[in-house]
């Protein structure tokens, strides 16, 4: 009995001593795994923290690309304009001394109609004399047509700020682009090679006709607050 007593003393003993160490284990394996847990947090926060500031570098990027790329579009509009009075203007003035000194009629002869879905030419005037003396003019009118086709690129593509050339030139480019146009049906103009050429004047065509509408509606808004509409009311009332 006295053996079975000191067996289970001993059993019991070890259990206790088992049970105390367990306890210290488990103590450390929560601590470590509460450590972790910490450690992750850190972690997270930390990525948290530099995602953060990654968004705000890009967003600072960002912001200072655009800022570029306005700076080099209003460079570019500056540099195209200056070269639109400088070359292109210079080509027109070239062809109309050119039709002076020769006495010719086709510009005044080729009737430009302005329609709702573009234009229409009326050519049913021009003399035969008057293109062939145009045509020795080739050269010149290549350039001019060329550079009125690389200035609308520039601001049809977006590469120049096409607001300032508006402002800047949006009357004279419409009106000599009208012009422009008359040498179409002799020089062999393609629809391609157009294309550039009329798109910005359709919408700079737009753009005028929008401003004079807008101009028109305030002087009439102006004239209808100034008058005075009087009555005439019948006798008695």
């Amino acid at each position: 009995m006295e053996q079975v007593n000191t067996a289970f003393t001993q059993v019991r003993d070890w259990a206790e001593l088992f049970y105390f160490f367990s306890g210290i284990i488990l103590v450390g394996i929560a601590g470590f795994g509460l450590w972790q847990i910490k450690l992750t947090k850190d972690q997270v926060k930390l990525a948290a923290e530099q995602l953060e500031l990654a968004k705000k570098d890009i967003h600072s990027n960002i912001k200072i690309f655009k800022t570029q790329c306005h700076r080099a579009a209003v460079e570019a509009a500056v540099v195209e304009c200056r070269r639109y009075a400088d070359d292109i203007v210079q080509f027109s003035l070239e062809l109309d001394a050119y039709c002076k000194e020769y006495e010719l009629s086709y510009f005044e002869d080729v009737e430009f109609e302005r329609t709702e879905q573009g234009f229409r030419l009326h050519t049913k005037k021009i003399k035969r004399d008057d293109v062939e003396k145009l045509s020795e003019a080739e050269p010149l009118i290549n350039r001019y047509l060329n550079g009125m086709e690389a200035f609308a690129l520039f601001f049809l593509s977006g590469v120049a700020d096409e607001k300032i050339a508006f402002h800047t030139n949006g009357k004279t480019f419409v009106l000599m682009a009208e012009e422009a146009f008359k040498l179409f049906p002799i020089f062999n103009v393609s629809q391609e090679d157009a294309k550039p050429i009329k798109a910005l004047y359709f919408m700079w065509r737009d753009k005028l006709d929008a401003q004079r509408m807008l101009k028109e509606k305030e002087e009439i808004e102006s004239k209808l607050k100034e008058y005075d509409q009087k009555e005439i009311r019948p006798i008695g009332t």
